[in-house]
């Protein structure tokens, strides 16, 4: 009894460890699918309860950070369905210009570029978000295949489109 106790501990141990490595790109990956602070924290709360119930599927997989970007991927997906089926709106153009206001001039060019990136993004198509946002955090493209459950041709593919979609999209300022 203890052994299965110490092997459960042992995987959310793991998976703890695996959410303080990874937190910044899980992060930034919410960012880019959810503009609503509160929402995206409630998105960060249900990746984190689906990391813990899988955490010994994590821990046993052969690639656990493909693995743990697959979660991500899924709970955000379904995240994404549910909130075009209830229309939740996100953060309007004036609030996210107040937010940037607020901030030190000398962040204010970095974070307007930043803000300008992840309205593109928001922008792509779902198929090209998510194979640059898993591009961005420099997952190599076949453990992207094995996030998305595609062929690494259909990567090499998407990521192509998805790069030319958000150039065009970023020099048009949208």
């Amino acid at each position: 009894m203890s052994t299965g106790v110490n092997s459960a501990q042992s995987a959310i141990d793991f998976v703890l460890q695996l959410w303080q490595q990874h937190q910044g790109a899980i992060s930034r990956t919410l960012l880019a699918s959810e503009a609503d602070p509160a929402a995206r924290q409630d998105l960060k709360q249900d990746v984190f309860l689906a990391l813990h119930q899988a955490a010994e599927r994590l821990q046993a997989a052969e690639l656990p950070r493909a693995y743990l970007f697959r979660i991500v991927h899924n709970v955000t997906v379904d995240h994404i369905a549910r909130a075009q089926r209830h229309k939740w709106q996100s953060l309007d153009e004036d609030t996210q210009q107040q937010l940037l206001e607020d901030c030190p001039s000398e962040q204010l060019g970095e974070q307007q570029q930043s803000l300008q990136l992840m309205r593109a993004v928001r922008r792509l198509s779902p198929a090209n978000r998510q194979v640059i946002l898993l591009a961005m955090e420099d997952l190599p493209a076949p453990e992207i295949a094995d996030i998305l459950q595609i062929s690494h041709g259909a990567v090499r593919v998407r990521l192509n489109r998805a790069k030319t979609e958000l150039m065009e999209l970023m020099q048009d300022g949208r």
